[in-house]
């Protein structure tokens, strides 16, 4: 299963969704994420709203919690189909206010890609051919 960055930051900060994610990932296999989903969680959690921190910081607390739940971090074989997948469900559904962001075409591609279920409570990653979670 994808972890994405929105189910990073939820179940990092006890949000109300956070429940939901973890019972998901109990049951996945061998749930991974993208250093670019990685990145979009690092990015939230360093806002004065969240944790108040560097970025450095933000990434120490990343990590250790994805490695706390044998979260793996990793690229896929090719970025070229990663590529491809984030483009085309941009045109589909589009980017920007209302749409899909940058990051959730490329956390829908690795999902694609790679034939694993979403970790997302984002509605519109649900209205995608991807399976979600949950």
């Amino acid at each position: 299963m994808f972890v994405d960055a929105c189910a990073i930051v939820s179940m990092m900060t006890g949000e109300d969704s956070a429940d939901a994610y973890e019972t998901a990932l109990l049951t996945a296999a061998s749930p991974f994420t993208s250093a670019m989903a990685a990145w979009e969680a690092i990015i939230v959690l360093s806002r004065p709203d969240q944790l108040d921190c560097t970025f450095s910081e933000a990434e120490g607390a990343v990590v250790e919690w994805l490695e706390a739940r044998g979260i793996d971090l990793r690229e896929a074989e090719n970025p070229r189909q990663i590529l491809r997948h984030a483009i085309a469900v941009a045109e589909r559904h589009g980017i920007g206010r209302r749409h899909l962001s940058n990051f959730d075409c490329f956390h829908y591609a690795y999902a694609k890609v790679l034939a694993q279920p979403l970790l997302t409570t984002d509605q519109l990653l649900k209205q995608t051919d991807v399976a979600t979670l949950p």
